[in-house]
């Protein structure tokens, strides 16, 4: 259809219907103008191009039509005008414009007409994409528009530009659009808007100036309405971004003089403060500089003084108008605009802006309540007080008293303060609790629900700021996750909001729900003992609102509370009695029909209905079960499992499936261990449960995901009860008839993933034979081995850690059959030959398991290919312990010969030494007699390669002895000197196997090898450091209560301390030196202490590296001591004066960051200034050296820089709650215009900050952008290396990469990938960086949508 039209669209066609403009009838000219735009619209972009008469003829036909009476055929011809521009010879643009912007309408009463139309011919003109040359069509465009349309917006002015033609008598310049008599339009201001937005990187700056001032004397006049000087207010902040530095400075001081002129009108005061509020947001880095001077006069808007005589006028009786709200409500946005757009430049203004703030918060002139009245009134007045406002909503009928939106801007105000601030000094030195959270409190009960609603979202904020990085664990836990330890981690999205992580948050979450949960320890001070203080106050406040009627406040108070049980883990034991009933009302089914009216005027809380009050309210419920103890919950829980369980049964899914999940943690909650002396005063309710969640289980017409949680809740009630003080709980035919519904279940494909979990936690915490039924166990076993076969990733490993789980159980011993472990092994065989890491671990251990009783079975010829072809790869020195541990119980079974047959004759040399070493050696050792060879004959091997000269031979014998060794202990025959003798004088492969086999054979008989190996070290040389190696060796091996090496430990310490005098030994002596301090602490500590201040760099360096091998290790007795020095060290490191010594001590603390969060955390504020002043490049460190004609700059500060981002890189994924995000952002933004491999770390830390803190990404887009253009627009040289093309394309192609992720995330914000978030929209650098990319790399982007979209298929 589009090809005839386009075949149909030819001059002639045009002419034809421009003829029938003219007719008389109105729905003819109708008709002909739609004829028109489908064909203009389907042509060819030239097709008009060459015929300039019928062009011109064209064009003055639809511009007459724009004069018409009739409504529909103007409205017709402003759409044709769009098409139009694009067809039509260049030359006729200006002639056009020009008779639009004269037009003079005689039929229309519509005055908008010529300005809509000359917005639709500026939307359609070519325009310039910053970054990329402007063509010859764009700057023809650009040049219609700056000789005709400008000057026709602005009129006669010093700024005008007239052509100089001194042969003909020009006209004088007309009045401009904006300069109207008779009154400006308001379309004729977007007309300039629209030229700004589409031609803003082209104008000249006499232009812009221009514009700016007859925009600002529009605002002056008195002529203007108030919607035209609206509009204004967005013209001057679009306009703002192109104006210099020093008119931007003129525009500032013309505004800050008129605000300081007494006599200045209300209306022109409310729009300048508007003007500065869309010049922060617009242009934030140029704005900041003017803060000092600006901030004032926004204060002086909000001060006491002014609010004290508007009282008094209204004491008196006066009329003032609405002009004194709408003066504080727009300075208060514009405040608000300040905090979030330039944190850092408002520090200074702090006090008095949130006093500001609070003064307006509380601001009702119409409802007088004194501040310090008795808030403890009788509860039954209360409640007569909340039926009056129900009646009769307060004043919210009465239209002047439009106070409340002052609230609302005041309670947004201090949101913002709270989100920039609150993660730093406000909440620590307690402002934030001291004086805003009082008040947030108390206007709880606010009578206008809008201002209500953003109290409580500031309240809430304040809430988990003080909760963020106090490793609070997220209690929203994953979907189906099994509570074992040892659950191999499935890559399963978890809602990021605490970012504490590290090995106490580890401990708590494998915790979670095993014991119950004790009153937490508030501290003494600081913001949770604030929090503790106020947690009454704002219970008391909740609670009546929860007793009310509207929706969106109900919801937006149980979130509150659930934050407050989240941040403090619990806290809600004393109000109880007042918070249960409410919250299991909220959970109740209620009629829609009672839900306030105010619900569809809940502005931003539309998404508040009766469903999602009644998920919050049981998501609350499952976060109080979870953090209190059973004990104080026992007298609410029949009131609370009825609530729930009616819920279990809803028709909506989310709300059935939350319920059920709260089940679970209730069940949790009244089970042991957490519920031990209950008894069985909790089976009524676990009774109750039981029959929910077995409905819902085994119910066809539940939704997918509602049977999915019924099934892990059912294995969750089933598990514990399993224990012995628990099995009273459920009786046996119910659990019978569960267990064969999960049998069931796991026969289904939707429910199998689930079953699977539930059956995992099952066999993980059976104790007795007589909980499983050996029919039940035969079946489930082959079930989960048939499901390692399946492509579902996430099933195999579940799978697989269910069996193993069932392999090892007490409840499962000696009920295996043959058939079923022939089923098991067969299915397990793939897996190992496969080699696939994810499953390789649990199933070693489940064979492991097996072999003792069943060696027959399990090892077979095909097994011991298997285990052969998997020696082979480098995937068996990832699972070496199993392995070994698999190994060891196959010699102990007397079944080894054949096996070690296969190793010495199928793997031999051809896997890694020291891997396939290990196994012989424990197959040797632990097979005695069976394994088929002797320790003898190994050694004869080690003789025979060493005079063969066959390196991998002699390797494989050394490993083998020195596993021997080690396993043998003092009964072993080896000697030392036999590994000495392979020492060769320069360090080499055979060298290093032997020193690691001395090691390992010295770990085991310490009396014998250590002395010898410590009198040889003295020596020096190359073979010094061989022995080192047979130290640490020996180190790792031994546990720190090893009464052998105490006698040892000291001087073990004196060789390395001599040996770390030469550079090649440091790196492993400060790995030993930490290992010695691991393993006796309270000897080595302080020494290592003292270590940090020697006079000798090269010691202080290995001793900062001995710090950081520290870390990782895990013992109780060495955190303890950790505890009280690490932070102490750490300063010591980080204040070194050599610069290699910085560079260490970062690695360190980024180790600290990744090991020790908990230790690091409090004492963030006294590292962090040290990382984040070695992440600034020094010029004195830069320097020019000369390689032959060329001069080239070396940089002796990039190592320590690169540290620093690393180390910053560390914090953030687990700090970053408590780290200043405003001089974070700074270092990150930094470091995308640095060297190139810190410009990638933080493009990977920007993707991450994408999620962490969206608003303030948001808010740094136009840097990054700034800082990507830079790097994207660098042009290499034609005869640049491969090497440089390459690096560029890569470098290229991660900009791209995260370009597109915040792309995508401006698009979920803001509809509009391009979009900034600030109020100039298409003006920002973000967008016109975002235009600029698209066009520019099309391609490239083109191919990273490609990759994104065909992994999200792979991972789904």
């Amino acid at each position: 259809m589009a090809s005839i039209a386009a075949s149909a669209a030819t001059p002639q066609a045009v002419i034809g219907h421009v003829q029938k403009l003219g007719d008389a009838d109105p729905d003819f000219r109708f008709m002909s103008l739609n004829d028109l735009l489908q064909l203009l619209t389907t042509a060819r972009e030239d097709f008009l191009q060459h015929d300039y008469n019928i062009a011109a003829r064209t064009v003055d036909g639809i511009i007459k039509t724009l004069d018409d009476q009739n409504g529909e055929v103007q409205n017709l011809a402003i759409k044709c005008l769009g098409p139009l521009v694009g067809k039509v010879p260049t030359p006729i643009i200006a002639p056009m414009i020009d008779k639009l912007s004269s037009l003079k309408l005689k039929n229309s009463v519509d005055t908008a007409v010529p300005a809509l139309a000359l917005r639709a011919v500026i939307t359609a003109l070519p325009r310039p994409i910053p970054g990329i040359p402007s063509t010859s069509s764009i700057q023809e465009a650009y040049n219609a528009i700056s000789r005709v349309l400008i000057p026709r917006l602005i009129g006669p002015g010093p700024l005008t530009r007239v052509p100089q033609a001194p042969r003909v008598n020009l006209p004088a310049v007309p009045t401009g659009l904006l300069q109207d008599e008779n009154g400006v339009n308001a379309e004729a201001v977007d007309v300039l808007v629209e030229v700004v937005r589409c031609f803003g990187p082209l104008l000249q700056q006499v232009e812009v100036e221009a514009m700016q001032e007859v925009v600002l004397q529009l605002l002056q006049g008195d002529k203007a309405s108030s919607v035209v000087k609206k509009r204004a207010v967005v013209a001057i902040s679009m306009l703002a971004v192109y104006l210099s530095d020093a008119h931007l400075a003129d525009v500032i001081n013309r505004i800050t003089t008129d605000l300081s002129n007494t006599s200045v009108s209300p209306v022109t005061r409310r729009l300048y403060i508007s003007i500065m509020g869309s010049m922060a947001r617009s242009i934030p880095p140029r704005f900041g500089v003017h803060l000092q001077k600006t901030t004032p006069f926004i204060l002086a808007a909000l001060s006491e003084a002014e609010l004290e005589a508007h009282t008094e006028k209204i004491s008196d009786g006066d009329d003032l108008g609405p002009e004194f709200n709408e003066i504080r409500e727009t300075a208060l946005v514009a405040l608000e605009a300040f905090l979030a757009s330039c944190p850092q430049e408002m520090r200074p203004f702090t006090d008095d802006a949130l006093t500001s703030c609070l003064r307006y918060l509380k601001y009702d002139p119409n409802y007088a309540v004194d501040d310090d009245e008795d808030m403890d009134v009788d509860e039954e007045e209360e409640d007569d007080q909340d039926d009056e406002f129900e009646d009769d909503d307060g004043f919210e009928d009465d239209d002047d008293d439009a106070s409340w939106k002052v609230r609302r801007c005041a309670a947004k105000a201090i949101y913002t303060l709270i989100s920039t601030r609150g993660s730093g000094d406000l909440l620590d030195n307690g402002v934030l609790y001291n004086q805003a959270a009082p008040q947030l409190v108390k206007r709880i009960e606010e009578r206008e629900e809008n201002v209500r609603l953003e109290v409580i979202s500031a309240l809430s904020l304040l809430i988990r700021k003080t909760g963020e990085g106090l490793h609070t664990v997220d209690l929203t836990r994953d979907e189906y996750e099994p509570e074992m330890v040892s659950q191999i981690p499935v890559n399963r999205k978890r809602r990021r909001q605490s970012s504490a992580g590290g090995s106490s948050a580890a401990k708590f979450m494998a915790g979670s729900g095993i014991t119950s949960p004790g009153a937490e320890k508030i501290p003494a001070q600081g913001p949770r003992a604030d929090l503790s203080k106020l947690t009454p106050s704002i219970v008391k406040a909740a609670t009546k609102q929860l007793k009310g009627k509207t929706v969106p406040t109900k919801q937006a108070i149980v979130s509150m509370l659930d934050d407050l049980v989240s941040v403090q883990h619990g806290g809600l034991v004393d109000f109880f009695p007042e918070v249960i009933g409410p919250i299991v009302d909220a959970v109740k089914t209620a009629g829609t029909s009672s839900i306030s009216s105010s619900l569809a005027a809940a502005g931003g809380s539309a998404s508040a209905t009766p469903s999602t009050l009644r998920v919050a309210s049981l998501k609350l419920i499952s976060d109080i079960a979870k953090t209190h103890s059973s004990s104080v919950l026992q007298p609410y829980l029949s009131k609370v499992v009825a609530g729930v369980a009616s819920a279990v049964h809803d028709r909506f899914y989310k709300i059935s499936s939350e319920a059920i999940r709260t089940s679970e943690e209730l069940v949790k909650a009244i089970t042991p261990p957490r519920a031990r002396t209950a008894g069985s005063k909790f089976k009524d309710d676990l009774d109750k449960l039981y029959e929910v969640i077995v409905d819902r289980g085994s119910a066809n017409d539940a939704d997918a995901e509602v049977r999915q949680r019924a099934i892990h809740a059912l294995g969750i009630l089933i598990s514990r009860t399993s224990s012995a003080e628990g099995s009273g709980l459920l009786s046996a035919e119910k659990r019978t008839v569960a267990l064969n519904i999960l049998q069931e279940r796991m026969k289904n494909e939707t429910t199998r993933l689930a079953a699977v979990r539930a059956v995992d936690n099952v066999a993980a915490f059976a104790v007795s034979p007589d909980q499983l039924e050996q029919a039940w166990i035969q079946d489930v076993a082959l079930e989960l081995s048939a499901q390692l076969r399946k492509a579902n990733r996430s099933l195999r490993g579940s799978s697989v850690q269910a069996l193993k789980h069932l392999v090892l159980s007490a409840a499962t011993q000696g009920k295996l059959e043959p058939a079923t472990i022939q089923g098991i092994v067969s299915a397990l065989l793939p897996t190992i030959k496969n080699s696939d890491t994810h499953l390789l671990g649990p199933t070693l251990i489940i064979l492991g398991n097996m072999v003792k009783d069943h060696s027959d079975l399990i090892i077979n010829e095909e097994m011991i290919g298997a285990l052969c072809q998997l020696l082979k790869s480098h995937f068996a020195s990832i699972v070496l312990d199993q392995l070994l541990d698999l190994i060891s119980r196959v010699g102990q079974s007397g079944a080894g010969e054949p096996l070690m047959q296969g190793l010495l004759k199928d793997v031999s040399v051809q896997g890694d030494p020291g891997v396939v070493g290990k196994v012989i050696g424990t197959l040797l050792v632990t097979g005695g007699t069976s394994a088929g060879v002797s320790l003898d004959s190994f050694v004869t091997e080690l003789h025979g390669s060493t005079e063969r000269g066959d390196e991998a031979g002699v390797s494989l014998a050394l490993a083998v002895l020195g596993e021997s060794g080690m396993r043998l202990g003092d009964k072993s025959p080896l000697k030392p000197q036999l590994f000495l003798d392979q020492f060769h004088s320069e360090p080499d492969k055979v060298s290093l196997a032997a020193a690691i086999a001395l090691g390992r054979a010295g770990s085991g008989n310490i009396p014998e090898y250590l002395p010898i190996i410590l009198k040889t070290m003295e020596g020096g040389g190359n073979t010094q450091y061989l022995l080192i190696q047979s130290i640490k060796e020996i180190l790792q091996s031994i546990s720190s209560q090893s009464a052998d090496l105490r006698g040892y430990a000291t001087p073990i310490w004196d060789q390395l301390l001599a040996a770390s005098s030469n550079a090649d030994n440091k790196i492993i002596c400060a790995e030993c030196v930490g290992r010695l301090a691991t393993l006796d602490p309270t000897t080595f500590m302080p020494k290592l202490q003292t270590l940090l201040k020697d006079h000798s760099s090269g010691i202080r360096g290995m001793a900062v590296q001995a710090v950081r091998y520290t870390l990782p290790e895990s013992d109780e007795t060495f955190d303890a001591m950790l505890r009280n020095v690490l932070i102490e060290m750490l300063l010591v490191m980080l204040q070194d004066s050599d610069m290699e010594i910085r560079r260490l001590a970062m690695t360190t603390l980024n180790s600290a960051a990744h090991n020790k969060p908990d230790l690091i955390l409090p004492h963030l504020g006294e590292l962090l200034p040290f990382v984040l002043s070695e992440s600034v490049i020094k010029k004195e460190l830069i320097r020019e050296v000369m390689l032959g004609p060329f001069k080239h700059k070396v940089d002796d500060g990039l190592e320590v820089r690169k540290s620093a981002y690393e180390t910053l890189y560390a914090l953030m994924e687990t700090a970053f709650t408590r780290i200043n995000n405003i001089d974070f952002y700074d270092r990150v933004i930094a470091g995308l215009k640095d060297d190139n491999d810190i410009r990638q770390l933080c493009n990977l830390m920007v993707t991450k900050l994408i999620v962490i803190d969206p608003d303030e990404t948001a808010r740094r887009l136009d840097s990054i952008a700034e800082a990507y253009r830079g790097v994207l627009s660098i042009k290499l040289k034609d005869n640049a290396v491969k090497q440089d093309v390459e690096k560029q394309e890569e470098t290229n192609k991660s900009i791209l990469r995260v370009t597109l992720l915040l792309g995508d995330k401006m698009k979920a914000m803001t509809g509009n990938a391009g979009a900034a978030t600030s109020n100039t929209a298409a003006a920002g650098v973000w967008t016109g960086y975002w235009e600029w990319a698209n066009k520019e790399f099309e391609r490239q982007l083109k191919s990273l949508r490609e990759e994104s979209s065909q992994l999200h298929t792979r991972t789904l």
